[in-house]
């Protein structure tokens, strides 16, 4: 399951949800998670190291499903990336989940992080990160309880649709 949203939509908090909810173990794994793997100086100082760990990120979850693990993994697909999550994860039975919120408030979520570089969230790439289909969708602006949207999404883990989201991003959809 790939939850795609913009940075500080919910991400991470309904995934790790997820996880807790969930009756059997599932993987959970973010870009962040993976970039942290560099001190902060390389990730600020070398720019083509992003594009590389991303590719491996993508591709390292394609791998933990094939290894028959159950993934919830968080997703920041912009057009531009589109060509990698096709590519990676062709043959992986995907659930896209929007993740949406409103902009002040992912504006606000991210100036409250402590985890990384804060990130300037502009209204373009806000937008087009949700250019693709979902099978599900949830919104965090009004800070719900994330327990319903957790069973939701479980609930999608457990009964996906006959025809997935991802199937109709393979087909240029």
């Amino acid at each position: 399951m790939l939850l795609n949203g913009s940075p500080s939509a919910g991400k991470s908090t309904l995934a790790t949800a997820v996880q807790a909810m969930a009756q059997r173990p599932i993987f959970h794994r973010s870009l962040d998670h993976f970039l942290a793997g560099y001190p902060l100086q390389w990730r600020q100082d070398d720019s083509s190291l992003f594009g590389k760990v991303m590719t491996g990120y993508v591709h390292s979850l394609a791998a933990l499903v094939r290894a028959g693990c159950d993934v919830v993994a968080e997703a920041v697909i912009t057009p531009d990336r589109v060509p990698l999550y096709r590519d990676a994860l062709r043959e992986i039975p995907v659930l896209l989940v929007g993740v949406r919120c409103g902009l002040e408030i992912a504006k606000a979520r991210e100036a409250e992080r402590t985890d990384r570089t804060q990130l300037e969230l502009d209204v373009p790439w806000f937008e087009t990160v949700h250019g693709v289909p979902y099978d599900a969708e949830v919104d965090t602006t009004n800070d719900p309880p994330v327990e319903p949207l957790a069973a939701q999404l479980l609930d999608l883990f457990e009964d996906p649709p006959e025809r997935r989201a991802f199937t109709r991003l393979l087909a240029g959809a």
